[in-house]
């Protein structure tokens, strides 16, 4: 049988925080240690599923919220939230689906972030029967997030918030589009670290203002987009296939530019504005995600998955693997079988 919970109120009031305390409290145990009294965790009671959702709580009461769970049944969740809440949340792997009432339903996928508009929001969430899901969500008011703009301040950031909400924010809240292609990397490297020190705590805080930062970014460059030509932007969208196609001996991103008739500096600026990262970092996160595919699909040996995602020896695979996703390409397999 599937279950049902409700959340609502304004970000960190005491009525959220008693709805958010009842939910916990029915479907885990939870536990704190003296030492990281910042640090929750909550475990998932045995008829519920297995896995754990960890809560740290930082600066300015934002909370990053680790998923490592997997439901016996369809598990759903629903919410009534103010416009003054932020949350934004990468799915590493598994599924999540999304049902709000304005933007519409979509699945949450694996390396697809998801942002909350500007707006009051009210849906659903579910979490598929049998399906496990990792995740972190970085969630608080916006007042929340002040002690991490540094000198762009709450107000300039809001505004970039808006500017990406104001067309197509329903691709932003659904994890559509490439806007937030960026955004998995530090994410998943806060996913990977734990804040029980003072150094592990400012490290933490050092990605959340990194995941900040490029959301400026895409604010920026989706003001910039404009400056693309229609068949510009459809020739940048082959260099994906480019790279992957050359993924056994990666060419220079002159050579790249050279086969699509455009400069080099044109196709970094404009593949950024299209992509929100990188040509080659988002070509190293493919890999990645198609090396998490095929951990799981197939009984393939850690090096030959590696040399079919473009890695030369297994020794820089498992290195790019582990720094991208905090556990190893052995260790994923296992515990995903």
């Amino acid at each position: 049988m599937s279950s049902a919970h409700f959340l609502s109120g304004g970000t960190g009031s005491a009525e959220q925080e008693r709805q958010y305390a009842r939910y916990y409290s029915a479907i885990a145990t939870r536990s704190r240690s003296r030492t990281t009294p910042h640090i929750t965790t909550y475990t998932l009671r045995p008829e519920v599923g297995r896995g754990s959702i960890e809560v740290t709580r930082l600066r300015g009461s934002l909370r990053v919220i680790r998923y490592d769970v997997g439901f016996t049944a369809d598990h759903r969740v629903g919410y009534h939230f103010p416009g003054d809440r932020f949350e934004l949340e990468v799915c590493l792997d598994g599924r999540l689906r999304i049902a709000e009432d304005e933007a519409g339903g979509a699945d949450l996928g694996r390396f697809s972030s998801s942002l909350t508009p500007p707006r009051p929001t009210r849906g659903m969430i579910t979490h598929p029967a049998g399906r496990s899901y990792r995740g972190l969500s970085l969630t608080g008011s916006r007042d929340a997030l002040s002690p991490y703009l540094g000198s762009v301040g709450t107000g300039a950031f809001a505004s970039a918030l808006e500017r990406l909400d104001s067309s197509g924010g329903a691709d932003l809240y659904l994890g559509r589009g490439a806007r937030l292609h960026g955004l998995p990397g530090p994410l998943a490297d806060i996913f990977g670290s734990r804040a029980e020190s003072p150094g592990g705590i400012l490290l933490m805080e050092s990605r959340v203002m990194a995941a900040l930062a490029l959301l400026v970014d895409a604010a920026s460059a989706r003001e910039h987009h404009g400056g693309l030509d229609d068949h510009e932007a459809e020739a940048l969208r082959r260099v994906p296939l480019i790279l992957w196609r050359e993924r056994h001996d990666p060419p220079a991103l002159a050579e790249v530019a050279g086969e699509l008739s455009m400069s080099p500096k044109r196709l970094a600026r404009g593949f950024k504005a299209l992509f929100g990262v990188t040509p080659f970092e988002h070509h190293r996160r493919r890999c990645l995600q198609r090396a998490a595919e095929l951990l799981l699909e197939t009984d393939w040996t850690v090096e030959r998955i590696g040399h079919e995602v473009g890695y030369a020896s297994a020794g820089n695979f498992v290195y790019a693997f582990r720094r991208r996703l905090g556990t190893t390409p052995a260790a994923y397999r296992r515990g995903h079988t």
